[in-house]
């Protein structure tokens, strides 16, 4: 199967939407102040009510290097909203492409 590379990554610093529409998600990079644990969720959908692609976690700031999951190809056919809980400083870097039915990117049935 051919593949698209990620979308630009934008960081995020607190909840938001991600993405719009139907998309790849390929997972996430978490940098932390090393004293307050995040709590991260990663939602298909376009607010905290839809499935819970990334289970809620909370992850151990003061861990050395970075935190976050990678190398997931999970289809989102809403949207991606990620969800960010942490009294302290954080910044979460999403990995994911749009998804085009009819372009390269596009599951074989």
């Amino acid at each position: 199967m051919d593949k698209v590379l990620s979308k630009e990554p934008t960081k995020f610093t607190a909840s938001g939407i991600v993405h719009t529409g139907p998309c790849v998600f390929r997972g996430f990079l978490l940098g932390t102040d090393g004293v307050n644990d995040p709590v991260i969720t990663v939602y298909n959908g376009l607010d905290n009510s839809g499935q819970e692609i990334v289970p809620t976690c909370t992850y151990d700031a003061s861990a050395y290097g970075l935190n976050g999951c990678t190398g997931v190809e999970q289809y989102c056919d809403t949207g991606l909203y990620l969800e960010i809980t942490c009294a302290g400083a954080v910044e979460v870097v999403v990995q994911h492409a749009p998804y085009y039915p009819d372009g390269v990117l596009k599951w074989k049935g």
